[in-house]
C-alpha cells in the first residue's frame, strides 16, 4: 500500500483523537492535570465546576453557592480503616476475650429475635422524592423541649467496663463530644463529670425497684445527679437463656471487679436456670415515682399496642420500642416491625423511640419514617469502645450521623423534621397513596 492510501486513515485517526480530547476536556468527570496533579494551564474545566473536584456541574455549582462539604473528624489510621458500623464488630472481636465478646454479642435462645431485629429493615423500602431543594441537610431533632444535634442515643448497657478499662467514663466522654444522649451509666461518676463540665446529656436507667422507697430514692438520686430523664426498662423480670455466656460460665461480677472468677463468683447464666431479677415489677412503680419527680419518665421495652396504651395512661413521657437487644425472650419479632403498632396506639400523645439492629443511616430514615422520634444503638458503640476506646465510640456515632445526612439528602427529605410516613412503604405490598399519613410520634 502506498502513501496516498495511508493518508486518509492517518487523518481520520488524528480527527478521532482530537474529538476524543475535546470531549474529555468538556466532561464533568475529567479534568486535565500535569504530572504533579496540577491543572494544565488553559485546559477546559467542567462547566460550572472547579476542576478536579469530581462533582457534576449544575445550577448550584454555576452560581458558586454549593453547600459546604461536611467531612467527619479524622482519627488514627487503624480507626479510619473501619468504614461502617458492621466492621466495628470484627475489630472488637480481635481485641476481646471470647467471654467478653460472647457476652455482648449473644442473643437469647436460638437468636431468632437477634436475626429478626436486623432483618426487619429489609421489610420496608424508602420512597425517595426528587426535584426537592436539599441544599440544607439538618439532623437535629427536639425532645422534651430541647434541641439535639442528631437523633442517635447511646442505649443502656452493663458491658462497658467489661470491654474496656474505665469504659463507663470513656463512653460518657465520647457521648459528650459526639453530642449523643447517653442512657444509663454510673450516677456518681456522671454527677462529678457534670460538675467538671464534661458530662453528656444523660438519662438515668433502671430495671425497676422492688419497693416504693427504693423507687423514690432512685428518682431523687437521678435528679440530684443531673439526669435529664429517667429510663425504666420493663422487660427483664428474669435473666434469659443465653447459650454463649452459659458455655463461658459467665461471672456477673466481672463488670464490677475486672477479675473473672472472684471469691463471690457464681455462674450468671446456666442452661434452664430461672434467675429472678425484677419479677414483681408492676404499674405500681409509675404510681410511686410519677408524683415524686419532675423528670420525664421513659419506658423501655414496649412492643404491643396494649402495653403502649397502658404506658400512656400511667403517665410515661416517652416510650422506647425495644426487645432488650434480643437478649431476653427469643421468638419475638424485630422492633422495626413492632414500631407501627405502637405508633398507632400512642397516636402522637408521647414520643416513641426505637432500638434494635440499627447499623446504617438508611436504617435511621426507615425508623423515623415509621414514626420514631429517635433511635438508640447498643452493640455498635460497645464494639467501638472495645476496639478503640473513647475515639471508637465517638467514631461510631459520627459515622451513623454522617450516613444519616447522606440518606436525608438523597431521599429528598433534607431534614429529620421532614421525614414522615410518605417516605416509606412495606416491601411486600404495593404502596397506596392516602389522603393523610399514618400517625407519627413527632
Amino acid at each position: 500500500m502506498n502513501d496516498a492510501h495511508r493518508t486518509p486513515i492517518r487523518a481520520s485517526r488524528r480527527r478521532a483523537i482530537r474529538n476524543l480530547a475535546a470531549l474529555m476536556a468538556g466532561s464533568p468527570l475529567v479534568s486535565l492535570v500535569d504530572a504533579n496533579g496540577d491543572p494544565v494551564e488553559g485546559a477546559q474545566t467542567p462547566a460550572g465546576g472547579q476542576g478536579g473536584g469530581g462533582r457534576q456541574g449544575g445550577a448550584a455549582s454555576q452560581r458558586g453557592d454549593r453547600p459546604p462539604v461536611i467531612s467527619l473528624p479524622v482519627y488514627r489510621d487503624e480507626i479510619m480503616k473501619v468504614i461502617n458500623l458492621h466492621e466495628f464488630e470484627d475489630a472488637a472481636k480481635q481485641a476481646l476475650s471470647v467471654a467478653a465478646y460472647d457476652y455482648v454479642a449473644a442473643g437469647a435462645g436460638d437468636e431468632l429475635t437477634l436475626k429478626a431485629n436486623r432483618e426487619a429493615f429489609s421489610h420496608y423500602w424508602v420512597r425517595r422524592k426528587i426535584m426537592v431543594d436539599v441544599s440544607k441537610v439538618d439532623t437535629s431533632f427536639e425532645l422534651f423541649g430541647k434541641t439535639y444535634d442528631h437523633p442517635i442515643l447511646l442505649g443502656p448497657g452493663g458491658g462497658k467496663n467489661i470491654v474496656a478499662v474505665d469504659g463507663e467514663r470513656l463512653s460518657a466522654l465520647a457521648a459528650a463530644k459526639s453530642k449523643a444522649i447517653m442512657v444509663g451509666g454510673q450516677m456518681p461518676m456522671l454527677a462529678e463529670m457534670g460538675k467538671a463540665g464534661t458530662a453528656p446529656a444523660w438519662w438515668s436507667a433502671t430495671l425497676g425497684e422492688a419497693t416504693q422507697q427504693q423507687a423514690v430514692d432512685f428518682a431523687k438520686r437521678s435528679e440530684d445527679s443531673g439526669a435529664s430523664a429517667i429510663c425504666i426498662t420493663v422487660d427483664y423480670p428474669y435473666t434469659s437463656a443465653r447459650d454463649r455466656p452459659s458455655r463461658d460460665l459467665w461471672d456477673p461480677e466481672w463488670a464490677r471487679t475486672r477479675v473473672y472468677g472472684t471469691p463471690e463468683f457464681r455462674v450468671g447464666f446456666q442452661a434452664g436456670m430461672l434467675d429472678p431479677y425484677t419479677p414483681n415489677l408492676t404499674w405500681d412503680w409509675m404510681k410511686w415515682v410519677r408524683p415524686q419527680t419532675k423528670l420525664p419518665i421513659v419506658m423501655k421495652g414496649i412492643l404491643t399496642a396494649e402495653d403502649a396504651k397502658l404506658a400512656v395512661e400511667n403517665g410515661v413521657s416517652a416510650i422506647i420500642v425495644s426487645n432488650h437487644g434480643a437478649r431476653t425472650l427469643d421468638g419475638m419479632g424485630g422492633t422495626l416491625d413492632a414500631l407501627p403498632e405502637v405508633i398507632e396506639a400512642v397516636n402522637g400523645r408521647v414520643p416513641v423511640l426505637v432500638d434494635g439492629g440499627i447499623r446504617r443511616g438508611g436504617d435511621v430514615i426507615k425508623a423515623l419514617a415509621l414514626g420514631a422520634k429517635a433511635i438508640l444503638i447498643g452493640r455498635p458503640f460497645l464494639w467501638g469502645l472495645a476496639a478503640f476506646g473513647e475515639d471508637g465510640v465517638q467514631r461510631v456515632v459520627e459515622l451513623l450521623q454522617g450516613e444519616l445526612r447522606i440518606a436525608l439528602g438523597l431521599s429528598g427529605a433534607g431534614t429529620v423534621k421532614n421525614v414522615d410516613r410518605s417516605f416509606i412503604r412495606a416491601a411486600w405490598k404495593p404502596y397506596k397513596v392516602t389522603a393523610a399519613s399514618a400517625p407519627s410520634s413527632r
